[in-house]
């Protein structure tokens, strides 16, 4: 079969990045090359970003930082520019992006995170009669329902069954949306031996936000310090509010919990594969709906167990009791309950981190979600390729 070239569009591209999806999009642009197909990326360049960026020494000829946002990420969450300023990043933008279409000619564009791009750079290629497979990991796609391109050339694929569900009830045209997982990369994550279960060893490896719930985790510790369970934790990410991260540190403090958890910042992915090589449970306690989380699927293909709150696309990856287990949303106590299960029924403990380990190698492999995602931008791009020739 004929190879393709593809665009890849997203707002940010790692190391510049907010959370997973940027670098999931990369990962995918990646190994779509690996299988021998051109690749281009159009990103931003935003080198202030304020989750630990570091520069990187060089950019791949494929990867262009020529696209502006039109706004930017502060303390207060996301903050769009003033509306002429937006009007005039919306032109350079249309301008760059016909120059590289022109330029590249693709068959099919991977859209990833389009927030403060917009739905207009979709449409633009749309027009150019280019199809554009979206790649949805939050629980909007970038823009308001009123503005969704509705092109036959457009389709959605969605993170999990919550978000493509989601998306209908917020009148999105996703009918023909279709899930993809976003799997693990095996090779990269996989512990052939389980770790230790000597005591409780718990992760938690997200942006230190408040809608993620570290400070859920924090309280549940809290009451398992006090009843007598042993335990060590490490809080592992960046955050766009440090005055949260400090609120939290401070607590910790307070409560003569300093020598039992830690605070690590924001890690290379290399730096988290040798963090879960000394933890043996993952904690994801978002309190808001978790559309579906890369970083779970990558600690159970490690061997730790999975402990997440019963939101959004979270369920979908860890079945209750057998996989993992599933607390209620911003309960410190039911979440301390379930540590202490843990803690309290080693058998039990073992069998499930087996288990979600052996599903995550079957089902949520980065090899599979690559395979569909493949077979989709085909899909999309050859009947369109056979009418332009």
């Amino acid at each position: 079969m004929d190879k393709l070239k593809i665009l890849v569009i997203s707002n940010l591209y790692p190391p510049q990045v907010v959370g997973g999806y940027e670098r999931a999009i990369a990962d995918y642009a990646r190994l779509l090359q690996e299988r021998g197909h051109t690749v281009l990326v159009l990103t931003s360049n935003t080198e202030e970003l304020p989750t630990g960026y570091q520069k990187a020494d060089s950019d791949p000829s494929t990867v262009r930082r020529c696209l502006s946002l039109w706004g930017t990420w502060t303390e207060r969450g996301a903050q769009p520019f003033y509306p002429a300023h937006v009007a005039s990043i919306a032109v350079r933008n249309y301008k760059t992006l016909e120059q590289e279409l022109n330029s590249f000619k693709p068959d099919v564009c991977l859209a990833g995170n389009t927030d403060f791009l917009g739905s207009e750079v979709l449409e633009q290629i749309l027009a150019a009669e280019i199809p554009v497979a979206h790649y949805v990991m939050n629980s909007q796609p970038g823009y308001s329902h009123d503005l969704a391109p509705r092109s036959p050339l457009y389709r959605y694929i969605t993170v999990s069954n919550w978000i493509r569900d989601n998306l209908q009830q917020q009148g999105y045209p996703a009918e023909t949306a279709q899930t993809i997982y976003p799997g693990a990369d095996v090779e990269e994550f996989y512990q052939a031996e389980l770790p230790q279960r000597d005591r409780l060893r718990i992760v938690y490896a997200s942006l230190v936000m408040h809608y993620k719930g570290p400070d859920v985790l924090i309280e549940a510790l809290y009451l398992l310090h006090n009843a007598g369970i042993d335990f060590t934790a490490t809080i592992a990410g960046g955050s766009l509010t440090p005055s949260f991260v400090e609120a939290l540190q401070e607590f910790v403090q307070s409560e003569g919990l300093q020598e039992k958890i830690h605070f690590a910042g924001l890690l290379s992915r290399q730096e988290l594969k040798q963090l879960y090589k000394t933890h043996n449970i993952w904690v994801l306690p978002s309190r808001f709906e978790e559309p579906f989380s890369i970083g779970l699927i990558e600690a159970m293909v490690a061997g730790l167990t999975i402990v997440t709150s019963d939101t959004g696309g979270s369920p979908e990856a860890v079945k209750d009791g057998e996989t993992g287990l599933i607390f209620e949303s911003e309960n410190p106590l039911d979440l301390g309950d379930q540590l202490s299960y843990l803690f309290m029924n080693p058998a039990e403990w073992e069998a499930m981190s087996r288990k979600g380990q052996e599903r995550a190698l079957s089902e949520l492999s980065r090899t599979r979600t690559m395979d569909r995602l493949e077979s989709v931008l085909y899909e999309l791009a050859l009947p369109n390729k056979k009418i332009n020739q």
